[in-house]
């Protein structure tokens, strides 16, 4: 066989392999992005399902959250306005005029003391109670049949209203805020439902 046929026929095998080589790898290569294909959509699919879920599961915690906050704030706001009857209630009783202010305390001590205490005053409290009130508050224990001996002392710290009776290391502390503290608990249930409940459940039969 001459030269020329077997470079010839050498060129047709080298194209035929080449075209064959060629389509074998456009198979491959449609075969492979076919298959990317159905796995990004595969992919993207979990990935909407799971964001899916998330989004309902953000949304339910945001919306639990929501209504929590939305509890507590309204919580603190009764709390708060709670506090704002107290202490406009201690302020009142502390602020009663001279004459009723001196009457309620010696009406407090003769239920609170034996009648040989010392009692301790608010130092801003002397002026309105008077420079006989010692004298008149042991006159009141006398008339009860108490002792009347009890020692008066005034000191610079503000009491809030009321007193303290003191006998050797036990202290009773008769103060307006101390004796209101002691009885919030009941009253904080009662100012809640007077305050905060609704009034149509408030006139219902």
């Amino acid at each position: 066989m001459p030269l020329e046929d077997i470079l010839e026929r050498i060129g047709e095998r080298a194209s035929s392999l080449k075209e064959e080589i060629l389509a074998s790898a456009r198979a491959e290569a449609e075969s492979r992005i076919q298959v990317a294909r159905e796995e990004a959509a595969r992919l993207e699919a979990d990935i909407l399902r799971e964001a899916e879920a998330e989004a309902e599961q953000i949304k339910s915690i945001a919306a639990s959250r929501s209504d929590m906050e939305k509890k507590q704030r309204i919580l603190g706001v009764k709390q708060e306005l709670i506090s704002q009857v107290f202490d406009e209630a201690v302020k009142r009783l502390a602020d009663l005029p001279g004459d009723e202010y001196r009457a309620l305390l010696i009406d407090l001590i003769g239920r609170k003391a034996a009648g040989s205490e010392e009692l301790i005053l608010s130092k801003d409290d002397e002026p309105r109670l008077g420079a006989d009130f010692g004298h008149a508050v042991n006159q009141a224990l006398v008339a009860q049949g108490k002792a009347g001996k009890l020692k008066i002392s005034y000191t610079p710290d503000s009491l809030g209203g009321g007193f303290i009776l003191r006998k050797g290391s036990v202290a009773d502390n008769v103060t307006f805020p101390a004796i209101l503290n002691l009885i919030r608990e009941d009253l904080e249930i009662e100012l809640a439902r007077v305050l905060f409940e609704d009034p149509e459940r408030k006139s219902a039969p």
